[in-house]
């Protein structure tokens, strides 16, 4: 767990600032009208889906993240355009990955005009999204402790974030992501370091907003369309018709380690993207493009890409292929010209309300995750991510049960098989209570002994969630595990991990968010208690 709290500490996971809230819960859903979609792309503590305002979403509509065949996470969306709608994470795991599956369903007051007379008759002195500049300010504190004498570290940081489109009715809009962040570290020998830092996330100027036909951005952003650049500080230029958009960009990507502006590596490169027409069928899309990144004027990486997604009541789809080209001297050292790399499939079918198929194959060498903390569980299945899966789920109207098998060899964690199963009931009792649980058997393959035997390690996790709203504007989380290791190698050879917790959101006002979390892991020596907060308005 150690190890786990102190990646809080990591530039890449710092890029996470969780803003909480609790907006208007919606109704118990139908699932004769429930829709899919698919997360497209990640931008800082933004979650991008593939379903806008055509596909019968509005502003602070909730959506499902759907994992293991049960809600991880909800969404709330903050903007919307046509096709495609930014969120943040309102309740549930953080450690949202593109390709995850999105369900919701559509609102009956979608259509534009519905929208107008809501805003209008709305009593409400002011709107939190839409036209005009938008933010939040937050304030964040993180305590770790870890028992007996192992030190631990407090963390208190302040966010600022605004969001800006149609300023002053003009096609300009902004991106500003900035966080400030102290840290003093108390180590096992007694020693202590204090790590003070500002650092700048986002800094963009738009020209139109997201949807347009002519889109320009300028500044540091996050590239959408090309998942392995992200951030980057440059331009960004889309041309794009009823099915048909172009998109180039350039610029320098930031020092890996603090985030100042570099030279040291520049991208450049272009998509072209097939989609269908607003409001009109069935939402896809197809990306492919290329990009070239080099570094001291050598290649650094020079690729092509193509992307698809596709989201129905039947199906759900993402995949992504890429493709390395490498120059004569990476010949040399053993590559192939023409190298097909990262792969990665996720999808659904679902051929009646009741039932639905999912698998997947993920091969990509390296993923950016987003988190602050992580427990055992999390740890597991990222260290197992690489692999193939799949499984089926049956779903009643407030009940899913589901299982699924998974091969896996990546991630440096070895060979290994995995049987899941799990449970859940959804909004049930007049306290809209939500029961999530989960039961993994999994056996790896490690090195060899001193005799060259192959060695087995297997083991058991077990997870359960407990939410509910006791009144409309706080929600409750109760959670708690168990993992249980049989490796060989270790001494002694059978060892278990438990953890629980508490998370507590509260609606404070319209525009105030206050968020309380505690957590304590037992393992073999150690306990570790870490205990998170948070105050965000919004604007």
């Amino acid at each position: 767990m150690r190890a786990n709290i102190l990646a809080v500490l990591r530039p890449v996971i710092a890029a996470t600032a969780l803003t909480v809230g609790i907006g208007h819960r919606v109704a118990a859903q139908d699932t004769s009208t429930v829709r899919s979609a698919s997360v497209t792309y990640l931008s800082g503590a933004s979650i991008y889906v593939s379903a806008g305002r055509t596909d019968g979403l509005v502003e602070g509509q909730e959506l499902s993240v759907i994992r293991h065949d049960s809600t991880a996470a909800t969404l709330k969306v903050v903007f919307l355009s046509s096709r495609q709608s930014s969120c943040e994470v309102v309740r549930g795991t953080t450690d949202i990955a593109v390709g995850d599956l999105v369900r919701f369903t559509p609102s009956a007051s979608s259509s534009p005009s519905k929208q107008v007379v809501a805003v209008r008759t709305s009593s409400r002195p002011h709107r939190l999204s839409g036209p005009g500049l938008h933010g939040r300010v937050g304030g964040r504190y993180l305590l770790s402790q870890t028992a007996p004498s192992s030190g631990g570290f407090n963390s208190p940081s302040l966010d600022l974030r605004l969001d800006g489109n149609g300023l002053g009715g003009s096609p300009l809009g902004l991106a500003v992501d900035l966080r400030t962040r102290r840290t003093a570290a108390t180590r096992s020998d007694g020693s202590s370091s204090v790590d003070g830092h500002t650092r700048v996330y986002q800094a963009a100027l738009l020209w139109n907003a997201p949807g347009a036909r002519f889109r320009m951005s300028a500044g540091r952003q996050y590239l959408t369309a090309v998942t392995w650049v992200s951030m980057f500080d440059g331009a960004l230029v889309e041309v794009g018709g009823s099915h048909l958009t172009f998109g180039a960009f350039g610029g320098v990507e930031p020092d890996k380690v603090n985030l100042g502006f570099s030279k040291d590596i520049q991208d450049f490169g272009g998509y072209v993207q097939l989609h269908n027409k607003a409001g009109r069928g069935v939402p896809w899309s197809f990306t492919t493009g290329a990009v070239g990144s080099y570094a001291a004027g050598k290649s650094n990486r020079e690729f092509a890409f193509a992307q698809a997604s596709v989201s129905s009541r039947v199906l759900s789809l993402y995949a992504l292929q890429e493709i390395d080209y490498y120059r004569p001297w990476k010949v040399s050292l053993g590559e192939k010209s023409i190298s097909p790399t990262s792969t990665y499939l996720n999808g659904a079918i679902r051929p009646a309300g009741w039932l639905s198929f999912n698998g997947g194959y993920d091969n990509r060498r390296s993923v950016r995750l987003y988190r602050d903390a992580t427990n055992p569980a999390i740890a597991f299945d990222d260290a197992y991510r690489q692999g193939v899966w799949g499984g089926l789920s049956l779903i009643g109207h407030r009940t899913r049960v589901s299982g699924d098998v998974r091969f896996s060899d990546g991630a440096g964690a070895g060979k290994a098989t995995s049987y899941t199963g799990s449970f859940g009931l959804d909004r049930f009792t007049p306290l809209h209570l939500s029961l999530t649980s989960r039961a993994t058997w999994y056996q790896s393959r490690t090195s060899a002994d001193s005799l060259g035997a192959s060695l087995k390690n297997n083991g058991q996790i077990y997870t359960l969630r407990l939410g509910g709203d006791p009144w409309q504007a706080i929600h409750v989380d109760l959670e708690g595990g168990l993992r249980k290791d049989n490796n060989p190698r270790n001494s002694p050879p059978s060892s278990s991990i438990t953890w629980y917790g508490l998370d507590l959101d509260i609606s404070l006002a319209r525009s105030w968010f206050l968020s309380l979390s505690g957590q304590r892991e037992k393992s073999p020596g150690f306990t570790t208690n870490l205990f998170y907060s948070s105050l965000t308005w919004r604007f």
